[in-house]
């Protein structure tokens, strides 16, 4: 197979990500030149012999790949028997809320639509027990309630948790629960401090912003409501207030450099983690799409963090919702090395399901996790009466294997995020609906890799900052 490379540059230099070695190479403008036709399959002899110094090396190489097979597929049975880390329960299907964007409005294909159907007190045991008989190898298992809105089922939460505590002395399993807010109050979080649960409220900004989106049924905005019980439980438990995780939804159409203002203005959560993300594109049935003013804010932001990082920028003015860029950019810094890839490999993308967090519905069956569609028969990988499907979570596992010509020869295939939510066909797993989403993860992994370089080019010393380190790219 051909050399497969990609060649990039920053406002000072000019670099090639080489697939095969898995590194970023630091080229003059002739090389890179060179690269560029390598890239586009007309390199010339003269292009070659500029780039021997690189291809005596073990660079440029043409590409060992010869397949696509996931390397733990043959693991999965052993994985699904005892190293199920993390479960998520469908307490209830309820909510109180009508959120524009809500996964269950309406808008996505192959999703169930908002109902009140919660799950029985037996199935919920029976989906601890399950987890429990498979979590035996996990070192930190832990159980989501989710919804709908879980607090509308805050006994049958507890009588699971008192469930555990009786069956399972001794356990070493944390608790999350997932919440819009509008019902926290202090006898609940009294509860929530004692068991050590951990509690992620949704808020998406200041009140016009939230309340334009996350409404009540007669359409009237939420946002006062849970400023109040967030304002009651920051004065009661001020200790426990702070271990609370705040999640906002950056619709389109919605001014990220506000939602960004609220956060670093507003005292009430200035301790708190705070993240955000985008709506999902996958199975929207109108099309959906961020203007520009989102990706330029965006950018902005990563620009300050970056600037904050290298000493030119103050840190105190950098937004909140960006405090785990650098080390998401450190994580990826980390993974690159000087490897020729396998000849049998699979891209970047698909967890194994039923491993990282499976989430069970009201009814007992079990999907990968909490954001692929209710509604899909492929999504479904077993039920709790049956156990695992091996043959569907394997085809998910190789859902590369889908668009395997395209893959081969992409130069982000190491980095690539796609789940298999991107493949959702309904009833069955689609190459078409994957391929549409390639161009934007490879434009996530580029500009990656960019902020890399120019954290490079200006001495940041990513060892100091993740603890161990090492030079990948090459002069």
């Amino acid at each position: 197979m051909a050399t497969v490379i990609k060649t990039f540059s920053t406002p000072s230099n000019y670099y090639v990500y080489d697939r095969e070695t898995n590194s970023v190479l630091s080229v003059n403008q002739d090389e890179f030149s060179a690269c560029r036709n390598v890239e586009m399959g007309k390199a010339t002899e003269d292009d070659w012999s500029l780039l021997q110094k690189f291809t005596l090396q073990g660079y440029l190489k043409d590409s060992r790949l010869r397949k696509i097979e996931h390397p733990s597929t043959k693991y999965l049975k052993h994985y699904l028997e005892g190293n199920i880390s993390q479960i998520t329960i469908q307490i209830c299907q309820s909510c109180n809320l009508r959120c524009t964007y809500c996964s269950y409005s309406g808008k996505y294909d192959n999703q169930r639509e908002h109902s009140d159907r919660s799950m029985d007190l037996e199935k919920a045991k029976k989906c601890i027990d399950f987890f429990m008989a498979r979590s035996r190898n996990a070192k930190n298992p832990s159980i989501g309630f989710y919804g709908g809105e879980p607090l509308m089922e805050i006994d049958k939460i507890k009588s699971c948790i008192d469930y555990i505590d009786d069956k399972y002395e001794g356990h070493n399993l944390s608790y999350t629960i997932t919440t819009n807010g509008t019902i926290l109050d202090e006898n609940f979080v009294k509860y929530a401090e004692d068991k050590k649960i951990n509690i992620a409220i949704s808020l998406d900004g200041p009140k016009e912003l939230h309340d334009k989106n996350r409404k009540y049924g007669d359409g009237s905005g939420s946002f006062d409501v849970i400023m109040k019980n967030i304002m009651k439980i920051k004065n009661a438990f001020p200790k426990f207030y702070k271990q609370i995780h705040f999640m906002t939804t950056v619709a389109p159409a919605v001014d990220l450099s506000c939602i960004n203002e609220f956060y670093s203005v507003d005292t009430v959560m200035e301790d708190n983690m705070i993240s955000f993300n985008t709506l999902s594109l996958f199975n929207i049935k109108d099309e959906l799409s961020y203007d520009d003013l989102f990706y330029l804010t965006d950018k902005f932001q990563t620009t300050k963090v970056i600037l904050s990082e290298l000493g030119l920028y103050s840190p105190s003015k950098t937004s909140k919702l960006y405090n785990n860029y650098i080390l998401n950019l450190a994580r990826f810094y980390m993974s690159l090395s000087n490897m020729r890839m396998s000849e049998v490999s699979h891209p970047g993308g698909p967890c194994i399901p039923g491993i990282m967090r499976p989430f069970i519905d009201v009814d007992g069956y079990i999907y990968p996790c909490e954001r692929v569609s209710e509604g899909s028969d492929v999504m479904k990988i077993g039920h709790i009466d049956t156990g695992f499907n091996l043959e569907k979570v394997a085809a998910m596992l190789n859902v590369g294997k889908l668009t395997e010509l395209e893959c081969m020869g992409c130069w982000s295939y190491t980095y690539c995020s796609l789940c298999v939510a991107a493949s959702d066909g309904g009833n069955r797993l689609s190459g078409e609906l994957r391929i549409k989403h390639c161009r934007n993860v490879q434009l996530q992994v580029l500009n990656t890799m960019r902020a890399i370089c120019l954290l490079l080019e200006n001495d940041y010393d990513f060892a100091t900052k993740t603890l161990k380190g090492k030079a990948v790219v090459q002069r």
